[in-house]
């Protein structure tokens, strides 16, 4: 079975940026404005001979909007089937 990387953080730090860049497609959608992204989304990938899946999630601890609880439990969600969690932030 293929590991999984699930890829959360801040919204707009370049979480789905990341998860195009790892799939080497585009699509997760990469916008300016935050909040597009609001569930998982899977992707494949394969590096030097190993295999794994990566999931693009929407962003937490930003601004309260209607859609923050369920943003939030997608979140929830890919962290728990995940084997490692890459945090992104801003700095």
């Amino acid at each position: 079975m293929a590991g999984i990387i699930a890829i959360i953080g801040r919204p707009n730090v370049g979480k789905s940026s990341l998860f195009n860049r790892l799939t080497n497609s585009r699509d997760a959608i990469v916008d300016d404005m935050p909040g597009v992204t609001r569930d998982r989304l899977y992707g494949e990938v394969s590096h030097r001979g190993r295999n794994f899946y990566v999931i693009d999630t929407g962003g937490i601890f930003g601004t309260d909007t209607e859609f923050s609880a369920g943003i939030k439990s997608h979140v929830n969600e890919a962290v728990k089937e995940s084997d490692i969690i890459i945090f992104m932030i801003e700095i």
